[in-house]
């Protein structure tokens, strides 16, 4: 039930930027909290505005997030003497399939073990 809560964390870790801070003061550290809060709920809203057309396609697809909170940062740092981007249309353009797991899958990847290697060549 709660791997929603747990995606959004990561999201707001990793594709926000949450882990490191510019700030030392804990009021400028607090400011740069809600600024990146902002930063996904903005980005939240504009990804579920994005209408992506399942034409005859294999799999269905979703918004790539971490092109959209860049193309979001881009917008929100544009400035008044040149014209916007279309933030739904460069979203758009970045979209990720959706590839169910099929039922018995198992992993294919093969495992080669390496043998351990003794220090004494490097002393050598």
């Amino acid at each position: 039930m709660r791997w929603g809560i747990e995606t959004s964390f990561r999201a707001l870790k990793y594709t926000v930027g949450l882990t490191n801070f510019h700030a030392k003061r804990q009021e400028f550290i607090t400011q740069e909290i809600f600024a990146r809060l902002i930063m996904y709920n903005f980005a939240e809203m504009i990804t579920s505005h994005v209408v992506i057309s399942q034409m005859d396609k294999r799999h269905p697809y979703q918004v790539n997030f971490t092109v959209a909170v860049h193309v979001c940062r881009h917008f929100l740092r544009s400035r008044d003497d040149e014209p916007p981007p279309d933030v739904e249309a460069l979203i758009r353009k970045n979209i990720l399939p959706i590839r169910p797991i099929r039922q018995g899958q198992k992993n294919t990847r093969k495992i080669r073990y390496k043998s351990a290697v003794s220090f004494v060549y490097r002393v050598a």
